[in-house]
């Protein structure tokens, strides 16, 4: 049920990124009313969690970015501060809270304008504005790319705002993305939960699944190459069960292939995959074309098949070994393996 392989928690800093990877000139903002809004105005993210919370950050400082705010070296010193959350670890409401709670009285020294995001802020919605009353904004990661509309009526004077629609078939894409790692780059390709997993709360707080087509992903990562990027990830929830939504109809392992031969490329990474979508096209892949890396990130999450119809994970023991069987015949490579195991599974026996 984690999205990704571990927790991270990141700060944006200030300064120049190394990378800003613009999609589109100023002049073609979606908005000119919105362009400029945040002139002279500066802001502050912090990050819980997975990989795709970290881009999520590095797009939504792109859209701050792309509005006239400037990045600050604190808390203290941004006019905002966003709390970019994860709910996937127990108590992960009561972490933020506790985060709010920290800095509430510096708060008072210097009024901001204080937002959460993300999984918590989906989970626990307005409920946050009774538990901490200097929060304005609660936007949930389907709601980002309303992000724009509900910043211009912060800015315009209304006193609290919330994105937490999940009824969408759009997948946040900025104009503007700032990426603050100037090796690897992150790239979404799927975003939302599919896979109803009794332990996960990905579909309740990051909206059905929606897949970007194979244009896009492939246009932004000739962009990422020609910036200087030499590594790309790529992102999802259940990122092999991407569905091409474009008329070229890519498989996950062809778009796997386009990507890694994109000129300027060097390693090209995935993550996460899940048993139930993992193809043997996908290990030939990997096989053929050195510039995927050999590494496959496979949960497991248990090795009884009654635990996992019980977890309604939709394979058996024996099909998640065909695959790790499929990875292990791979002719020209040595493909590594990592997997996520979740132990006392409600019900679960010694034994099992």
């Amino acid at each position: 049920g984690r999205p990704m392989g571990h927790e991270l928690i990141q700060i944006l800093p200030a300064g120049k990124p190394p990378h800003s990877q613009s999609f589109a000139d100023a002049s073609a903002r979606t908005s000119k009313l919105d362009a400029g809004f945040g002139e002279g105005k500066t802001f502050y993210i912090e990050t819980f969690g997975c990989q795709m919370n970290v881009h999520d950050s590095e797009k939504v400082a792109g859209v701050l970015l792309d509005r006239g705010y400037q990045p600050a070296e604190s808390h203290e010193q941004a006019d905002l501060v966003l709390y970019n959350t994860c709910s996937i670890r127990e108590k992960a409401a009561q972490k933020v809270f506790s985060r709010l709670g920290v800095f509430k009285k510096k708060f008072r020294e210097r009024p901001k304008t204080i937002g959460v995001l993300g999984c918590v802020a989906q989970q626990e919605g307005e409920r946050i504005f009774e538990r901490a009353p200097q929060v304005s904004l609660v936007c949930g990661s389907a709601s980002y790319a309303k992000l724009p509309e509900l910043l211009h009526e912060l800015e315009s004077g209304r006193g609290r705002v919330t994105g937490l629609d999940l009824d969408t078939d759009e997948c946040f894409e900025t104009e503007l993305t700032r990426r603050d790692n100037p090796f690897p780059a992150y790239l979404t390709i799927i975003e939302g939960g599919g896979q109803r997993c009794a332990f996960c709360v990905v579909p309740m707080t990051r909206g059905p699944e929606r897949s970007r087509p194979s244009g896009k992903i492939l246009a932004e990562c000739r962009r990422l190459a020609d910036s200087g990027y030499s590594e790309i990830q790529l992102l999802g929830q259940i990122v092999n069960n991407w569905q091409d939504a474009s008329p070229a109809r890519l498989s996950f392992a062809e778009l796997l292939a386009r990507v890694a031969e994109v000129p300027g490329v060097r390693r090209v990474r995935f993550t996460t995959s899940h048993p139930r979508h993992f193809s043997r096209d996908i290990v030939e892949a990997i096989d053929a074309v050195p510039t995927l890396c050999n590494h496959v990130h496979l949960p497991v999450q248990s090795g009884s098949s009654r635990v996992l119809a019980a977890m309604q994970r939709e394979y058996t023991r024996e099909e998640y070994m065909e695959r790790i069987a499929w990875i292990r015949a791979a002719r020209n490579r040595s493909i590594s393996i990592t997997s996520d195991i979740i132990v006392g599974f409600p019900g679960e026996t010694e034994a099992e």
